[in-house]
């Protein structure tokens, strides 16, 4: 009894309820707009039902509205706790509430143009409430998983208005997004729902805007995407006036250029003054000078990632162009509206049309001579959608240039007996491009996409020659010389890959595939035939042959959010080249990695390993004729290998307005390759050519800085570079190191647009670069030969051809280069078309670039002496498009 009686006590001072109430207990409420802890309160002091939490765990100051009459208590209890992440149990007589466990769920699918079905690259899908977000790949496709109380999302990209869509359902799904694009400037984006730079883990990276790209200034009325990508701090554009792309350094060869995921191997028309790139057909353009993803390989030096449209989905449009050096055009619409599409462009230049008779009259081609110097090219893509998780498409381009000289004349002999002889001449050099894709998607579940490519690409480049003599007026003796040269190289890819992209939750981002490519070298064939007087016949043929290679890759690569201050981009490439028997294999981290320090400034850092198994033979003397050959590694020329390591700060500000940035980087390079004579000729290019190179290493460092400002009506760029590349071979230079040819010391970038009310926008650039290092004889002597029965060469006496000898390599530079460009657009927009007037300004103040060096014969001083060829002048341009 002693042990009993406290505890009887202990019930008869309780209240009776506290054990009396049950899940069937009837509940009538009536509030309005009161947090959750108002109902608690409520129900403990009206039916004694005692609640136990943690405010530290469990939230409820979220308001709501409930008005229930007679209900059972779990039914009330569901309606204030289940929507609101809110788990409730009973513990003995009291109700414990605690956090529920998130129940997530995943949205996935597209972001494309409202009108067009345009699928939009890099747009961003957010969730405020979570400040957590994700952007769509290189197709357009998405995938967030979020918390099922997600109630809505914010959908963004530049140069369309941003929508919140409300997302009811609580499952999983596939949701597209339709984007319109503003036509207001100023009411853009959403400033808080666009990816600023100090949130991303990729670094050394330049997306180009390609609206932007049409409003620079341009060269002959052509906009140019690769000049776009020359005005980035760590890209150089070697020659004054070519669109070809130097990055950090580096070869031409070290750059992998991509259309539709196939490598281009030539970039550039007419001498390099323009890209193969027509600006109508391209969507989007990434550039990675380093911070190579691990999802790419093969190259050195850079990425270029070029993206072409897919073709409006739901109507018909087009373009004509008309400037003057080239006219273009181009068409898109639907084949089946809402389901296939297509988009067709077309480009030719008529220069030699315009220059026929000036140019005949400067070379002395004759009055039945001709000159042809134009280039042409052409792109198609097809988009079909099979079903919301499957689509396909077929991209191809081609491209040419051809250039012709045609000489034909009769003339005097000067040396002898008076002699009439007939003289042809003709020589002709081509090269072109052309690339195939066919790729399929496929969206497995919402949180795993695949793509699946099979893509073919070539390049050929061909010099061909006829020479043709005869004397006239001797009738009895046929003096007759008939010879003929052939030079040519191609390169053929056929390749096959997959690609996986696999979101599982925000904090994860994974990408995974494998690659194989067939590559097949013909590096170069020269035969020469000869038929003279006495009908001897020569024929000399070398390289006849065809080398191949295969390359095989897998990859792997997770971007990882830490927490919210720290990201890390963990990869690895994974490659083999198998070629005459030999296997290469090599292991390529990468490794990026974002900080964020006090202020919204993020500290980057990167380490990538990259390996190159195919080589450029290129000629060290300066010339502008795209005679370089590749070749594949061999036993005697292995791969080239590079590592890279960057560190930068980046920030953009808070209203998105400007982007800040510098980096410094190092890379040290293995196996670079260069010829041992500084003067190596076409018959280099013979099976013997691993015998004519020498295999060195490179280094390239230096610190970049960007200042952009990205919205408003004024926008632009100041970028500047200092930088320094250098080489070194066992046999060139007596082993020590020398500047590499593409060492620029400074450059510096100013770009600037301005629009001027709805109809103008004006543009300038302005550029200034420090000199390339030019390598000059230090002697040369006189090679005697024997003398011409043609008329002797206007440079050198007769029977005399200097020969040059070279000791130390780059001793000396150019000039410095700096030019000004203007810009300036007119748009007017009718109710079916709109016209677009363009004015062009280039070298405003007609600047004397250097385009590159040689000697020259003075007749005067009968010396030899170093002369810069300058080719671009102060050079106008207008050219009118009008889109329908």
């Amino acid at each position: 009894m002693k042990k009993v009686l406290p505890g009887l006590l202990l019930l008869a001072i309780l209240p009776l309820q506290v054990f009396a109430w049950n899940w069937r207990t009837r509940i009538s409420v009536s509030l309005e707009d009161q947090p959750l802890y108002v109902y608690c309160d409520h129900l403990e002091k009206t039916y004694g039902i005692p609640f136990s939490y943690s405010r530290d765990v469990v939230n409820l100051n979220r308001r709501m509205t409930l008005r229930v009459r007679d209900m059972p208590l779990r039914e009330v209890l569901d309606q204030l706790f289940a929507d609101n992440g809110i788990q409730y149990r009973r513990i003995g007589g009291l109700l414990v509430l605690a956090a529920k466990q998130p129940f997530q769920r995943t949205i996935s699918g597209y972001v494309e143009d409202a009108a067009t079905g345009e699928k939009l690259i890099g747009a961003t899908v957010y969730a405020p409430h979570l400040k957590a977000g994700t952007v769509t790949n290189n197709y357009g496709f998405y995938s967030f998983t979020t918390l099922r109380d997600t109630l809505s999302l914010f959908v963004s990209y530049t140069g369309y208005n941003a929508m919140q869509v409300p997302v009811r359902e609580r499952d999983s799904k596939q949701l597209n997004f339709k984007l319109s694009p503003s036509n207001t400037l100023g009411e853009v984006e959403v400033s808080e729902t666009l990816p600023r730079l100090q949130d991303q883990t990729q670094m050394s990276k330049v997306n180009v805007n390609m609206s932007q790209t049409k409003t620079m200034p341009r060269i002959l009325g052509e906009a140019d995407v690769l000049r776009s990508i020359q005005a980035m701090p760590g890209v150089s554009g070697g020659m004054e006036g070519t669109s070809g792309i130097h990055v950090r350094g580096g070869s031409p060869d070290q750059n992998l250029i991509l259309l539709d995921g196939t490598p281009v191997y030539n970039s550039t028309h007419l001498f390099g003054v323009f890209s193969v790139f027509n600006p109508d057909v391209i969507k989007n353009v990434d550039l990675y000078k380093g911070a190579f993803p691990a999802r790419y390989g093969g190259r050195l030096s850079s990425v270029v990632d070029i993206s072409m449209k897919d073709g409006d989905m739901y109507n018909h449009h087009g373009e004509l162009s008309i400037g003057l050096l080239a006219s273009r055009m181009a068409a898109e619409g639907p084949i089946v509206k809402g389901k296939t599409s297509y988009i067709l462009t077309a480009r030719r230049t008529y220069a030699d049309l315009l220059l026929q008779d000036a140019a005949n009259k400067e070379l002395k081609l004759g009055e039945q001579g001709e000159f042809w110097a134009y280039f042409y090219d052409a792109n198609l893509k097809i988009n079909h959608i099979f079903s919301p998780k499957d689509r396909l498409y077929l991209s191809a381009y081609g491209g040419e240039d051809n250039l012709t000289m045609h000489r034909n004349e009769v003339f005097d002999s000067v040396q002898g007996a008076p002699k009439r002889y007939h003289e042809e001449m003709k020589f002709r050099l081509g090269w072109g491009n052309q690339a195939y894709a066919l790729r399929w998607n496929h969206i497995f579940n919402p949180q795993l996409f695949s793509n699946v490519t099979v893509n073919y690409s070539q390049f050929r480049f061909n010099t061909d020659y006829t020479y043709k003599y005869m004397a006239l007026d001797t009738p009895r003796l046929r003096e007759n010389d008939n010879a003929f040269g052939r030079y040519y190289s191609k390169v053929d890819n056929l390749g096959a890959k997959i690609d996986f992209d696999y979101r599982p939750n925000p904090s994860h981002i994974m990408r995974f595939g494998a690659q194989g490519t067939w590559h097949v070298f013909r590096p170069g064939i020269t035969a020469f035939n000869n038929v003279s007087d006495d009908q001897q016949l020569a024929d000399t043929t070398y390289n006849d042959q065809t080398h191949g290679g295969v390359e095989l890759s897998l990859y792997f690569e997770n971007d990882w959010k830490i927490r919210d201050s720290m990201h890390l981009n963990l990869g690895v490439h994974a490659s083999a080249f198998l070629v005459e028997g030999r296997a290469y294999t090599s292991i390529q981290p990468r490794l990026g990695f974002r900080y964020m320090l006090p202020r919204r400034w993020a500290l980057k850092m990167s380490y990538t390993v990259m390996t190159q198994y195919i080589h450029l033979l290129t000629n060290n003397a300066a010339t502008f004729l795209p005679t370089d050959l590749w070749v594949a590694a061999t036993d005697k020329v292995p791969p080239m290998h590079a590592q890279q390591l960057a560190l930068g700060l980046a920030k953009t500000t808070n209203d998105n307005r400007y982007e800040m940035s510098v980096e410094g980087y190092y890379k040290r390079m293995e196996n670079v390759i260069q010829y041992q004579e500084q003067n190596a000729d076409f018959n280099s290019a013979t099976k013997s050519w691993e015998d004519l190179v020498v295999v060195g290493r490179g280094w390239s460092y230096g610190t970049e800085v960007l200042l952009q400002k990205k919205q408003d009506r004024f926008k632009g760029w100041i970028g500047y570079t200092l930088a320094w590349s250098r080489r070194a071979f066992p046999n060139i230079n007596q082993g020590r190191v020398f500047p590499y040819k593409y060492d620029r010391r400074h450059e510096l970038e100013v770009v600037l647009t301005q629009q001027l009310g709805k109809r103008w926008e004006v543009s300038a650039q302005w550029q200034y670069a420090s000199g390339l290092p030019l390598t000059l004889p230090v002697a040369s002597y006189e090679n005697v030969t024997e003398p011409s029965p043609h008329m002797p060469p206007p440079e050198f006496e007769p029977g005399t051809q200097p020969v040059d000898v070279y000791r130390d390599q780059y001793t000396v530079r150019m000039h410095d280069v700096h030019r000004l460009d203007l810009g300036a657009t007119y748009t007017k927009q009718r109710k079916k078309a709109r016209y677009m007037l363009s004015f062009g300004l280039y070298n405003t103040y007609n600047r004397k670039n250097p385009f590159f060096y040689y000697y020259k014969h003075n007749p005067d001083s009968q010396k030899r002496e170093l002369t810069m060829l300058s080719i671009l002048p102060v050079l106008p341009s207008v050219s009118w498009a009008v889109r329908f």
